[in-house]
């Protein structure tokens, strides 16, 4: 059996194209008509009530939450969000549950549209068993039209064909719900197996392919898909994409041939496949932070220390650009947790200590704490347009620049999302239940 691990990189939840934020295609999202602090209507010839909307937003109104599917994501006894199930782009949250991809208004609670996905799900109960786990599939990925989600889905046998696991791709307009395309990739030949407990992942989504993985105990499959049909470009055993640079695709490879225990950064080209560089080699656990295009950034374990490390690549040549090495644990350790504010800044939370990186250098911009100042570091959330979004260590509800990782918002911020668009703050109320949190200011 191989053993690899694979660590969470983002904070809560692993991070898609979609799911740290409010970008489209790696490019930062700008709600239609909206004026940062203004109040602006909705859609051209739609119905939707006028909203204030800030980019980025300070405060939220705690007192006019509005409830969401509980689909949307789940959160532990103690209230933190541990399992994300939607992507939020300006007013509308998109939600992968294992039987649909489904669009809902999120300052009115009101569905938008729902597409089906085809055949029997592959893990009907994960997000509805009492057990909050970080498996299951990922939100969304939202692309200039599309919104593509992905789950596992079992195929019944026909005939003499034994049932299989598929990776389920299923691919609508994003404004009008319509179904482009569903493409299913078979990932087990074994009539017995279940997907119960895979990770289901679309990776990105550009005008060249859709990228979407499975991953379940040592099955790891990357698949590429065309964007108007559906139909597979290429696809890759022992591998799972990470991140997309341009036309390079970046992620974690399994097929190491110096020893079957160790992984490594493999580049491949988007839309044929084929390999372009191999790096980070000879570790044990690595995955890939989204961030921006410009590096890759990769979250390793060293192979022979087990000491964790946060790497800057060139998405070219796969050649380090810079190295930050963490606590030294017992044992083998995982760096910590980065969140990308989809501009310019990518924060990093590792043994405590905050720190924010210049997205596009890798130049440390601050940390916390900070005893000359006085100062802690907050539990960050989510990052947005230039702020961080968390608590304070008393609970608090605060607003951080993600530039200078100074105070933006301290007083009546109203919410702590681990969502953000210039429309709402997303998190769950003191039940544990979704909510959208309108904006204040």
């Amino acid at each position: 059996m191989r053993r690899a691990l694979i660590f969470v990189a983002c904070l809560g939840t692993a991070i898609t194209v979609a799911g740290c934020g409010g970008t489209t295609d790696g490019k930062a999202s700008v709600p239609g008509g909206a004026v940062p602090g203004g109040s602006v209507p909705g859609a051209p010839g739609s119905t939707e009530p006028a909203a204030t909307t800030a980019d980025p937003p300070t405060a939220f109104d705690a007192a006019a939450g509005v409830g969401l599917p509980a689909e949307a994501m789940r959160a532990n006894l103690a209230g933190s969000v541990v399992s994300q199930f939607m992507t939020l782009r300006e007013r509308t949250g998109y939600i992968v549950t294992p039987t649909a991809l489904n669009a809902v208004d999120v300052l009115t609670g009101r569905q938008k549209w729902s597409v089906p996905v085809a055949g029997k799900p592959g893990d009907p109960y994960n997000q509805s068993t009492p057990f909050v786990n970080e498996t299951g599939p990922r939100p969304p990925a939202v692309g200039d039209r599309l919104a593509v989600g992905a789950v596992p889905v079992r195929m019944p046998e026909q005939g003499t064909t034994p049932a299989y696991i598929t990776l389920s791709v299923v691919a609508a307009d994003k404004t009008s719900g319509t179904k482009a395309w569903q493409a299913d990739v078979k990932v087990s030949d074994d009539q017995y197996a279940d997907a119960g407990n895979a990770t289901t992942q679309v990776v990105a989504v550009t005008d060249q392919a859709v990228v979407a993985t499975y991953s379940q105990d040592d099955d790891h499959i990357t698949a590429a898909l065309d964007p108007a049909t559906g139909k597979t470009l290429w696809q890759r055993k022992d591998y799972l994409a990470g991140s997309l640079h341009g036309t390079v695709l970046v992620g974690t490879d399994f097929n190491v041939a110096e020893n079957d225990s160790m992984t490594q950064a493999t580049a491949l080209d988007l839309t044929t496949g084929q390999q372009k560089w191999i790096g980070a080699r000879q570790s044990y656990g690595l995955t890939m932070i989204q961030a921006d295009p410009a590096l890759v950034v990769a979250n390793r374990t060293d192979y022979g220390s087990g000491h964790a490390f946060l790497l800057f690549l060139d998405p070219a040549t796969g050649a380090e650009k810079a190295k930050i090495e963490g606590a030294h644990d017992f044992g083998i350790s995982n760096y910590g947790d980065c969140l990308y504010d989809q501009q310019s800044v990518l924060t990093c939370e590792e043994d405590g200590v905050l720190t924010g990186y210049d997205a596009k250098t890798a130049a440390k911009l601050w940390s916390l704490p900070d005893q000359a100042t006085n100062r802690v570091a907050p539990s960050v959330t989510v990052a947005w347009h230039g702020a961080l979004y968390g608590r304070t260590q008393g609970g608090q509800p605060i607003v951080l620049d993600a530039k200078t990782g100074k105070d933006k918002a301290t007083d009546n911020v109203g919410a702590a999302p681990v969502l953000v668009s210039a429309y709402a703050g997303i998190g769950v109320d003191d039940d544990g239940a979704p909510k959208a949190y309108p904006v204040k200011k």
